[in-house]
């Protein structure tokens, strides 16, 4: 039989316990970010990183301290760098300004777009939320994506 003194300490604890996580809660809204990609500390991600714009689209950079990651508009737009890259596909394909991109409406989780590098590696993913401007977040993000090594082109029209 578990002594009364020991079991008040360890109800204690617990109540302690709960009373941090609530705060922590209620002081992020319960939502943790970004998390980071595999490869995120990668040297060419810090290349990439030196590239990300202040703004896009209108919607200011956010501050976070997740390796590799950058948010814009309260999470509205998010880049992760350090992605494996991708395998070969015949799914859409566009290059802007040398890079090369695989988009997936409504993909990237709460329906958001997600947008992928193609052919680099490490990778840049990028999620759109629904309403945000996905066609300037592409060509914003091309620039810092260009600094990642290419490896690989789009499929041609035949999936050669």
């Amino acid at each position: 039989m578990v002594n009364r003194s020991v079991r008040n300490r360890i109800l204690l604890a617990g109540l302690v316990t709960l009373a941090v996580l609530g705060v922590c809660l209620a002081v992020t809204g319960g939502e943790s970010g970004p998390e980071a990609a595999p490869h995120a500390r990668d040297a060419a991600c810090g290349a990439a990183a030196g590239k990300l714009p202040d703004k896009i689209a209108g919607l200011e950079r956010d501050h976070t301290d997740v390796a590799g990651a950058a948010v814009w508009g309260g999470g509205k737009i998010v880049a992760r760098c350090g992605i494996p890259m991708p395998a070969k596909t015949p799914d859409a394909c566009a290059t802007v300004n040398g890079v090369d991109w695989v988009w997936h409406y409504g993909q990237g989780g709460d329906g958001r777009d997600l947008l992928v590098t193609y052919g680099r590696s490490p990778g840049l993913e990028v999620t759109v939320q629904r309403g945000a401007p996905s066609d300037a977040a592409l060509v914003e993000l091309t620039k810092a994506a260009s600094a990642l090594p290419r490896h690989r082109k789009c499929l041609d029209s035949q999936g050669t």
